[in-house]
């Protein structure tokens, strides 16, 4: 009888499928709890999540990234010319120079 390694290999598959799948969503999470917990504006949630979980699976170092404020910055100096918003955080109090700017 002649062993066939198909259904090894089709489980093998879904093994990883799955392990991805799994890893996206606590990127997705990781990445909403950031936004959440730094004021960011709810309606650049989506945005932001994207951003974070597209840098996590790029990164070797995912699941050790530091979650603090810079990432949103960083965020924010890369695609801030796609908004209208001066900041990307609800509590954003404008300096005077931006307002005589403006």
């Amino acid at each position: 009888m002649i062993n066939n390694p198909l259904p090894q290999q089709v489980m093998q598959d879904k093994d990883n499928t799955y392990l991805t799948n799994q890893y996206y969503e606590h990127c997705s999470d990781t990445g909403k709890e950031v936004a959440k917990k730094y004021d960011l504006k709810s309606e650049l949630y989506d945005d932001f999540i994207e951003y974070f979980t597209e840098l996590c699976t790029e990164s070797d170092d995912g699941y050790s990234l530091i979650n603090d404020k810079s990432l949103i910055d960083e965020w924010w100096e890369e695609n801030s010319d796609m908004y209208e918003d001066p900041s990307p955080y609800e509590d954003y109090d404008p300096t005077d120079y931006e307002i005589m700017t403006n």
